[in-house]
């Protein structure tokens, strides 16, 4: 009776355990799968937004270069968008999970807080990026941050491998505790099921112990329903820890789908490799970029299968800087000249994680900036700044040898004239031009630099003769003369050039260049189309041209300076009608300094503006005391008309002295118009309009005269000294002169013959029919106090001439 109830408890006992040891052998098969799924996708969340900060990082950068490129479609407000990018990932690195990983070392807190200052501090300059410098500060600024956000990326990558491993020995430990259980109570059933066996045949033996046995029996089964409950109270747990686990895998899952589509929005490629150079993940654009397909790249491929042909040797400077577990930023040039930029970070298991981009056009357009920055922008010539380079490197190389180039500096006549008269385009294809015939007459490994404006500078090199080098300076002032043909005018300019001998005549860049200046500025004094070799005395004109600037400067003040006044006649009436104010320098050492030497240096300097405006007031003061209608005629520089208020000068030198406007003749040569033509004519109008009288001097001599004749209606046209001293002698002059007459005569303008000297002149010039003459044949220049006597005796020569 008892025997067949003992071996159904029996059975019944070992049904338990078997379910549960399956139940053990379900949740070890359980944890063992989410220990795999945590391995392959947990460790990701915090390194994506490491990554992804470091990549807009780089992405603000390109904006903000672009930005800078002539004519580029990037704005300001592309530059701030990506800022304010900029800005989101901040503060999400400072809350969450993030702010938990960084807060666990110093240096993280540091890089996070070195990047919350930098873009503090170019917020200013993102608001004004176009302006300045402020791209190149930008882009300075942020460039340290480079290196320390991908380390950054490399650490969160290492931090969240570290995590999942503790999720996983926490689960392990978890696993093995519940195993452990489950063993203790299969083995407190084996023992219970022993127990009741022997029991069973002690009852087979003894029948009085039948009762004792059921006591025991009534115990165990006692035992083993608390370890029922018990195992049911574990089965819960186990249940609860099921959900938790599918909840996080659900979790996961989302994280990692997210993962997917960040990897695969990024615009640099990425890839991640395991320490037996097995891939584990790569997105999309790293797939564009290496033109691979997907089904090349699944997760277990081998990169050195995927290293084909094009970047084979970019897969094994990987492997090779993975071996030395270090860390790499290198740009790769792909066969196809695609340039890829690639930075390398090692993982703690022997692989690593890099990124690609692909700067194939970043680099084209640094190269373009590049040499934007070294060549001139018009010509395409090398600067003063390449230019003074090439020079630097040649001397380096023969400094305390002897010298074997030479400095050729050009500057071109009648430039400025064709500009302003043909406006600045036809300006600019007459510079190209004149580069392409310097060009043409250079040799192989000399060099042609356009300094700015109508200055151009040549590196003779070779070691040449001076018979070589005179050849070569022929040659440019030869080519430069031929005219030129430019939108359909024809155009003669020409040339100057000063040498200078590296060795000879200087052993540095700065001293050969100016010794070069002051022999082209000697070449130009002494007329166009002409070259010079540096000397020696001519640094001794210079210092004398510069002791003659200082003297200038201090000699209105000191009083130095004087008016003189030379007669101009009426040929009708045979009387004195007008006197021209011409300056005179008194200098205490010097004696006196003709204008012809201090004039240019005043102009040069900008003195002329006060000089000239002395003299007007002067003249002005000295004219109000002269008898009758006699004017006053003052010279100007075209310097004096740049100012602007001119105009305001002129009539607060009349209000001062109080002569009447129409007594004041202010005589300006062709010069004058050539600067600002409208701006020029819009003063004269001005002027005009007030009752002051204008005169155009040294007609016949400029560029365009005839020109100006129409645009202004001039009261006088003085004839220059230059036909009137030949008017007996040569044909030609004496036709210009009666031109000019005649012209003057028919556009209503008085014409004054100036630079008469001798009685035969004045006679020539009055059959001819000139209104007005003027030169030595009346009396040099007098004093102030001396016109009253030049009235008495010009009158009395004038009596005899009639």
């Amino acid at each position: 009776m008892v025997m067949p109830k003992l071996s159904r408890v029996g059975i019944l006992f070992g049904l338990i355990m078997l379910g549960l040891v399956a139940a053990a052998v379900y949740v070890s098969v359980l944890i063992v799968e989410r220990q795999s799924i945590i391995r392959q996708t947990a460790r990701y969340n915090v390194t994506w937004l490491a990554s992804q900060a470091a990549f807009e990082v780089v992405r603000f950068e390109e904006v903000v270069a672009a930005s800078a490129l002539p004519n580029s479609p990037v704005t300001a407000d592309d530059v701030d968008l990506r800022y304010q990018i900029l800005l989101n990932r901040l503060e999400l690195m400072n809350s969450g999970e993030f702010e938990d990983f960084v807060e666990q070392d110093p240096e993280r807190r540091q890089i996070v807080a070195d990047l919350g200052r930098v873009l503090a501090e170019i917020a200013p300059l993102v608001e004004k990026v176009s302006q300045g410098d402020n791209v190149s500060r930008i882009r300075a600024m942020l460039a340290p941050l480079d290196k320390k956000l991908a380390g950054l990326a490399a650490s969160a990558n290492r931090v969240s491998g570290d995590n999942v491993d503790a999720d996983q020995r926490n689960l392990l430990r978890l696993h093995w505790i519940f195993s452990s259980l489950i063993a203790a109570l299969v083995i407190a059933g084996l023992v219970l099921m022993l127990m009741l066996y022997r029991r069973h045949i002690q009852l087979n033996r003894a029948h009085d112990e039948v009762h004792v046995l059921a006591g025991v029996l009534e115990e165990a089964k006692l035992d083993l329903e608390q370890a029922n409950v018990e195992i049911l109270s574990t089965n819960a747990d186990l249940k609860q820890r099921n959900e938790m686990l599918q909840i996080r895998d659900v979790e996961l899952r989302t994280q990692n789908q997210r993962f997917d589509a960040a990897l695969n929005n990024m615009s640099q490629g990425l890839l991640l490799v395991d320490g037996m150079h097995r891939l584990i993940v790569c997105n999309q654009r790293y797939r564009e970029i290496f033109n691979l397909r997907e089904q090349w790249v699944q997760p277990g491929a081998t990169i050195r299968a995927l290293g084909t042909q094009r970047f084979a040797g970019l897969i094994d400077r990987q492997n090779s800087i993975a071996a030395d577990r270090a860390s790499a930023t290198f740009a790769f040039e792909l066969d196809d000249d695609t340039i890829v930029s690639v930075s390398q970070q090692p993982m703690p298991d022997g692989g690593w994680v890099s990124t690609y981009e692909d700067i194939t056009e970043r680099r084209r357009s640094e190269e373009r900036i590049a040499h934007m920055a070294h060549h001139d922008a018009l010509t395409d010539l090398p600067n003063r700044t390449l230019f003074r380079a090439r020079m630097d490197d040649a001397l380096a190389d023969k400094r305390g040898s002897k010298a074997n180039f030479a400095i050729f500096y050009l500057d071109l006549d009648n430039f400025k004239i064709v500009n302003d008269s043909l406006g600045h385009a036809v300006g600019d294809l007459l510079l190209r031009s004149v580069a392409d015939r310097l060009k043409e007459c250079v040799r192989d490994g000399d060099i042609v630099s356009r300094f700015g404006g109508d200055e151009f500078a040549i590196m003779f090199r070779g070691g040449g003769g001076s018979a070589e080098m005179q050849g070569m300076a022929q040659r440019l002032v030869d080519r430069t003369r031929q005219p030129f043909s430019i939108e359909g005018n024809e155009l003669s300019i020409g040339t100057c050039v000063g040498i200078a001998i590296a060795g000879k005549d200087g052993l540095d860049s700065d001293e050969l260049l100016r010794n070069a200046d002051m022999a082209l500025y000697r070449a130009k004094n002494e007329g166009r189309g002409s070259y010079r070799f540096f000397e020696a005395s001519m640094k001794a004109e210079l210092n004398a041209r510069r002791a003659l600037e200082e003297d200038l400067r201090s000699a209105l003040g000191a009083g130095e300076f004087a008016v003189h006044y030379q007669p101009i006649v009426n040929l009708k009436t045979m009387t004195v009608v007008s006197f021209e104010a011409l300056i005179r320098w008194n200098h205490p050492e010097r004696g006196e300094v003709v204008p012809a030497e201090f004039v240019p240096v005043a102009e040069e300097t900008g003195l002329i503006v006060a000089i000239g405006e002395w003299v007007l007031r002067q003249a002005c003061v000295d004219a109000a005391s002269w008898p009758g209608p006699t004017r006053v005629s003052v010279n100007l520089s075209a310097v004096q008309f740049r100012t602007g208020q001119f105009a305001q000068t002129v009539f607060a030198a009349l209000s001062a002295s109080g002569l009447a406007p129409n007594r004041l003749e202010l005589e300006i040569t062709e010069t004058v118009l050539l600067q600002d033509s409208e701006a020029t004519l819009a003063i004269l109008h001005q002027l005009r309009s007030f009752g002051i009288r204008t005169c155009m001097d040294d007609f016949g001599t400029g560029y365009s005269s005839l020109s100006y004749l129409r645009s202004f209606p001039f009261d006088k046209i003085k004839i220059d000294r230059s036909f009137v001293s030949e008017v007996n002698d040569r044909e030609d002059c004496r036709a210009i002169v009666t031109s000019i007459t005649d012209l003057g005569r028919s556009l209503n303008m008085v014409t004054t013959a100036e630079g008469v000297e001798t009685r035969a002149q004045f006679d020539t010039i009055n059959e001819i029919g000139c209104a007005e003459i003027q030169g030595f044949y009346f009396g040099h220049p007098v004093p102030a106090a001396e016109v009253e006597e030049a009235f008495t005796r010009i009158e009395r020569l004038l009596s005899q001439a009639a």
